[in-house]
């Protein structure tokens, strides 16, 4: 049985329908998107990173958490002279921000 132009229209409208939910659907991703993941990627896992590394440190010194215990542990970072290098690490760059700018 031949089809019926009934049935050819169902299916030309089942063909062209498309599921346009995903972006790379659309608009194929160009190596500059895939860059773009991959740097925003690195800054997410080293921002996760020291999240982790800060709250396992707090939780090792907390009296709360380990009680008398907590003097003997040793944390992983040193948060005092990681701030110390952080404050010198951010007057370094306003100084030489204003020398820039000042040019």
């Amino acid at each position: 049985m031949p089809p019926s132009s009934r049935d050819a229209g169902v299916r030309a409208q089942l063909i062209d329908r498309r599921n346009y939910s995903e972006p790379h659907d659309v608009i194929p991703p160009t190596p500059e998107d895939y860059a773009m993941r991959t740097f925003f990627g690195m800054i997410l896992g080293a921002l996760l990173l020291v999240c982790g590394v800060y709250v396992y440190d707090s939780m090792q010194t907390s009296s709360v958490a380990n009680g008398q215990v907590a003097q003997d542990t040793r944390t992983i970072v040193n948060w005092d002279v990681a701030a110390r290098d952080w404050n010198l690490l951010k007057a370094r760059a306003h100084e030489e921000w204003t020398r820039v700018a000042a040019k």
